[in-house]
């Protein structure tokens, strides 16, 4: 009877990963679904907690309302961003390539002396114009509207997708716990009972401390750039919040567009000689706010959320990024919660998950 019992469950487990490889994509909708529902349903039970008389708010509507606040959220900050980039890109391309690089060139000298060893600096010239113009031909116009009409349906698609599945998450918290309770076996329903909410739990405080780190980081850049008078120091500072998400790329990501806007408004005001010092405030102010943050902001916020050591996330998050590259390690701390909650549930009598999970608590 056991043994009949082990191959339904191996069974079960195998229609679970195919069916997840076969519809990939609405899985991909179902985890940022559960995101959203796990950042959203805080806002989502505030509201319905209003009464106005003797009328309380629907959870439909409860739902809506918290649809429209996290979308208009994610349009600001969409509007935020990169309507600056396109017109700082406008305004480069405008000026003369030549004179952007000799006058560019001229603030750093060492820099200059380094390159001529190549070649002349009009050779330079030729050579990059040569390279750029075979950048550009290998894309025509009618292959990037096709790609971006493509892109852009997809994108369109799949987010109506996610704010369905969303809203109806928000609307009925327990319908993810029915559903997989529909599909768990008699005899281990209570643990998975006791997994779901521990789940919620635990993944809720993440998303919270993730959200306070992204605040505490973009705070802090914003500061930093105000204070040495950097253009676009709001852009910046909402661009190094949001890309916190991504351990230690995300970092770098941000440094690369900051540069790009503090030089870009040097060259396109003619204040060549402001390039260095531009650099020098940039380059070091992101980097203290970095190893602030890398070093005691996130330690204490995430070890405290999922309840484990500094060291474990920095080793789990490397692990993740060699299978998963940049994904994975966005994904890192929440699916090694989980697994966490599920071997204390389940693989206590294993010393090495027993060990990794004693540290939650799940009442």
């Amino acid at each position: 009877m056991s043994f009949k019992i082990n191959i339904w469950r191996i069974i079960g487990i195998l229609a679970i990963i195919g069916f997840a490889v076969l519809f990939f994509k609405i899985m991909v909708y179902l985890v940022i679904s559960l995101i959203l529902f796990l950042i959203g349903y805080p806002i989502t039970y505030r509201i319905e907690k209003i009464k106005l008389g003797k009328f309380k708010i629907p959870d439909a509507l409860a739902a809506l309302i918290t649809i429209i606040l996290l979308l208009s959220f994610f349009v600001f900050l969409f509007f935020l961003i990169l309507p600056p980039l396109i017109n700082e890109a406008k305004t480069l391309s405008g000026l003369n390539f030549y004179d952007v690089l000799h006058n560019s060139l001229n603030q750093f000298p060492t820099l200059k002396n380094l390159l001529l060893k190549f070649g002349t600096e009009d050779e330079l010239k030729i050579q990059l114009s040569k390279q750029f113009n075979d950048f550009s031909n290998s894309f025509s116009i009618s292959q990037i509207a096709n790609n971006i009409s493509v892109y852009f349906s997809t994108i369109i698609g799949g987010t109506l997708c996610v704010l369905f599945i969303t809203f109806f998450f928000l609307k009925d918290e327990n319908i993810v716990r029915s559903s997989i309770l529909s599909i768990t076996p008699k005899d281990v329903e209570n643990d998975i009972r006791v997994v779901l909410v521990t789940s919620k739990k635990m993944l809720s405080r993440y998303f919270s401390a993730l959200f306070i780190d992204m605040i505490i980081v973009g705070t802090s850049v914003f500061i930093l750039m105000s204070v040495f008078s950097i253009k676009n120091a709001l852009i910046i500072a909402t661009v190094a919040g949001i890309l916190n998400v991504i351990p230690y790329v995300g970092s770098a990501i941000t440094l690369i567009i900051a540069l790009f806007l503090g030089l870009s408004s040097c060259i396109s005001s003619g204040n060549y000689e402001l390039m260095a010092p531009t650099i020098n405030k940039i380059f070091f102010s992101i980097l203290g706010v970095i190893a602030l943050d890398g070093f005691i902001v996130q330690p204490y916020l995430f070890s405290n959320s999922v309840k484990a050591h500094p060291l474990e996330i920095f080793i789990v998050t490397l692990m993740a990024a060699t299978i998963g590259g940049i994904v994975g390690m966005i994904v890192a701390l929440p699916v090694y919660t989980l697994i966490r909650i599920i071997a204390k549930e389940f693989l206590t009598h294993v010393k090495f998950f027993r060990k990794i999970s004693e540290s939650i608590d799940d009442k």
